[in-house]
Formats: structure tokens, C-alpha cells, sequence
């Protein structure tokens, strides 16, 4: 999906209909998990109550090695938590929903759904093409609308539509959207002024060549996707660890 800033009032409109597309995108690809990670669906806030877990397991080995990409090592966890995952790989998609559990776990182990705390959801996929990739990604530059101070020298802007207020900008070649309900508008300006604030001491991955991140300061919802050349990396479910867990990838 490729939104362009336009002055027009039709390209105006179009752009407000593709971020409540984008918005039901994250819907159906967060949706799978809702009801497991519930528990995690708070304030979207980082979450300070989190450390890394230096002997954790390695996830890095569920990744076909003709891949040539590395995982972090550093992804973060409660204190006094475990991280693990259950996994799956077909030709080129690989997914990991990660857990927290009491004792260590290894990955794919038969009692992680039943002891551990569903996490969130990582999918990785392996396109053909970086060109094929990249149609996966949405690539807004964002100047329309209502311009709001977000701190830290960035400007956002705010439209509306159905019932939705959108607080867009750019950071780097991220195009970065927070939803809030028309009526909660001043949720939706805080939830990103967090995250300027967030994002001012911590480092995003460098996509190559965009990503896209959605928050949903009402629903609390959240979606980070972003392409590496030919592999696309998708983020969801992880709640107020998503900014937490999206800093750790390079």
C-alpha cells in the first residue's frame, strides 16, 4: 500500500481511507492472537518492568541459514521470566510466538501453552524479490492534515475518518500512524508523544527500504512491519512491549 501527500480534497479522502484499511489490516493480522494475549493489551507505554535474558534459547536456529539473517539476542522479558517461543516454518515463512514461563523452557516444548504467558507474535517472510517485498510495505510521507507538535522537533498530523482520529509523521523511513477514537483525540496525541519521546533514546531497525508502525491507543492494538531487502519482518500482539521488542532488531 503506497499513500502519497496531496493537496486535493479526492486524494485527501483516499489517504484517510487507507489508513482505516491499514487499520483493519492490523485487525486480521493481530486478530489470531487476541484472545491469548489479552493480558498484554494495556496502555500502549513501554514497558519498564522488563530486562534481557542473556540465557535465553536460541531462536536464531529456527531460521533457515540460506537466509542470512540474524535474530537479536537481546529480546526482552520480565524479571524473573523465561522467554521461549512456538515456532513454525514452511519454504519462506517463519513465525514465533513467544511466551514467558516460571522455568526455561525449550522452544516448541508441550507444556509452554499451558504454563507460559503468550507474548506476542513475530513472523518473518522471504520474498522472492525486494521488489515483491517492498509492495508489502506502507511507504506515507505524511503532510496533510492538521499539524500537531509532537516534541523533539517533529511535526504530525491529524485527520479523521469513521470515527477514528489518525496522528501520522515520519521518522527516517518509517511512516509511524496512532489511532485514537474521535471523542479520546487527546489519547491519541499523548500515545504519540510517548512514542517521539521513546524513539528519541532508542533506535528503530534501518529498514531497507521502509517500514511501517501502527498503534491503537484505544484498542490497543499494534502492528511494526518492516522489509530488509527481500525479507519483511512483522510484529504483533506484543501490546506495551512493542516498542520495547521492535528497538532490539538492528
Amino acid at each position: 500500500m503506497i499513500l502519497t501527500a496531496c493537496g486535493s480534497e479526492e486524494e485527501s479522502v483516499l489517504q484517510t481511507q487507507s489508513k482505516e484499511q491499514l487499520v483493519d489490516n492490523v485487525e486480521v493480522e493481530s486478530g489470531q492472537k487476541k484472545k491469548q494475549g489479552s493480558d498484554n493489551e494495556e496502555a500502549v507505554e513501554t514497558n519498564t518492568n522488563i530486562t534481557t535474558n542473556k540465557d535465553q534459547v536460541s531462536f536464531q536456529s529456527i531460521i533457515p541459514s540460506e537466509w542470512n539473517i540474524t535474530l537479536p539476542t537481546n529480546f526482552p522479558v520480565t524479571k524473573g521470566k523465561y522467554l521461549t517461543a512456538i515456532t513454525s516454518s514452511q519454504q519462506d515463512v517463519v513465525t514465533f510466538d513467544f511466551y514467558e514461563t516460571d522455568s526455561e523452557l525449550p522452544i516448541n516444548d508441550l507444556n509452554i501453552k499451558n504454563n507460559g504467558q503468550f507474548i506476542g507474535h513475530l513472523v518473518i517472510t522471504k520474498f522472492a524479490t525486494a521488489e515483491a517485498a517492498s509492495e508489502e510495505i506502507d511507504k506515507s510521507i505524511f503532510t496533510e492534515g492538521k499539524a500537531v507538535n509532537l516534541g523533539h522537533g517533529i511535526t504530525g498530523y491529524q485527520d479523521g475518518g469513521a470515527g477514528s482520529l489518525f496522528t501520522s509523521w515520519n521518522e527516517g523511513r518509517w511512516a509511524i500512524i496512532v489511532r485514537s477514537r474521535t471523542e479520546k483525540s487527546e489519547e491519541g496525541l499523548a500515545t504519540a508523544k510517548k512514542t517521539v519521546e521513546f524513539l528519541e533514546t532508542n533506535t528503530m531497525p534501518v529498514p531497507k527500504q521502509n517500514g511501517h508502525l501502527h498503534i491503537d491507543a484505544e484498542h490497543k492494538g499494534s502492528l511494526a512491519k518492516w522489509q530488509k531487502q527481500n525479507i519483511v519482518y512483522t510484529l504483533t500482539d506484543f501490546g506495551d512491549r512493542t516498542l520495547n521488542w521492535l528497538v532490539t532488531f538492528k
